[in-house]
């Protein structure tokens, strides 16, 4: 066999292949969830969007295990304690939902995709204290400083009223939520039905955010045109059903800090998305602000690349 034939299986043989072509359907399918939130608020309210979302989301991780015939498996040795961290977990992806929904609102979807995408940075973090094996090196440091300057950066673009402060807290609230429901996810429910757990996290979601839609929005809105349908159908079926479980069979396969090193590519898809589905300009100091971001997070998550594919 040739020298390139057995790169070839050697890639295959560690994994990379699955974790290179997973990353980056991520980045391609979650880098257009924002443009597609935002644009759907022209119509539906971000309550109403969610537990439509959620609902669906839940029928199509169930109707995807029947068809193929997955049970909801038990697999860690103390069931009750497996469900508590399922119910956890669903409430960490809850509440990262209820902030990201939420400060969309009052930010432009270029911006939350920027903020929301430093999560790798926050996994750093959080893991280092509480997974074993993951620890913050000089590397890693200085990207967390550059992230956070590039974040600060675009806090400080605030021309014509384009977005809020609290809106843009909102987003990297939501950024740390997702970064704690990956490290704990990785180290409770490791072993756990992927299929099983996702739907418990919208199956939670779905009646809370009716709820809320009551007690805040009114009922809601409900106005479908393209825009909204083709939300609904990316959040409920592609994004946060089909998408997610697989990102949950990533994480249990790899480190998050692996699966997080194709993310710091996700920004640039929802900035380029946002400008051409919603006509949202990109200013300089929006720009530089992004680049330290991006490549603050690729300073925190390269390191690993050079350490094996786990």
């Amino acid at each position: 066999m040739s020298e390139s034939g057995e790169a070839v299986k050697s890639w295959r043989q560690r994994g990379a292949l699955d974790l290179i072509g997973g990353s980056l359907l991520l980045v391609l399918v979650w880098g257009m969830t924002q443009p597609a939130i935002k644009a759907a608020y022209a119509g539906m309210s971000p309550f109403a969007l969610v537990w439509i979302r959620s609902a669906l989301s839940a029928l199509t991780i169930t109707a995807w295990s029947l068809a193929a015939g997955i049970p909801d498996r038990v697999t860690q040795p103390h069931p009750r304690r497996e469900l508590a961290h399922r119910i956890l977990n669903g409430a960490l992806h809850n509440a990262y939902v209820f902030f990201i929904y939420t400060g969309m609102t009052g930010t432009q979807a270029s911006r939350a995709s920027v903020l929301l995408y430093t999560q790798p940075v926050w996994v750093m973090l959080i893991g280092a204290a509480l997974l074993t094996g993951e620890r913050i090196t000089l590397r890693r440091g200085l990207g967390f400083f550059i992230a956070m300057a590039g974040t600060v950066t675009i806090f400080s673009r605030r021309l014509g009223g384009e977005s809020a402060l609290w809106a843009d807290l909102f987003i990297v609230i939501s950024a740390m939520l997702w970064g704690f429901q990956a490290v704990h996810f990785k180290r409770f429910l490791g072993r756990s039905d992927v299929f099983a757990v996702t739907r418990w996290a919208m199956i939670i979601g779905a009646p809370l955010y009716f709820a809320l839609t009551w007690a805040v929005e009114d009922g809601g809105r409900y106005a479908f045109g393209f825009p909204q349908l083709y939300a609904i159908f990316h959040m409920g079926v592609v994004s946060s059903s089909l998408v997610l479980v697989f990102w949950a069979h990533l994480m249990m396969k790899f480190s998050p800090a692996r699966v997080s090193i194709f993310l710091f590519l996700t920004p640039a898809v929802g900035v380029a998305g946002s400008a051409f589905f919603l006509g949202e300009t990109v200013g300089a100091q929006f720009l530089a602000g992004a680049a330290m971001t991006i490549f603050g997070v690729w300073l925190v998550t390269v390191e690993r690349g050079r350490q094996g594919v786990r």
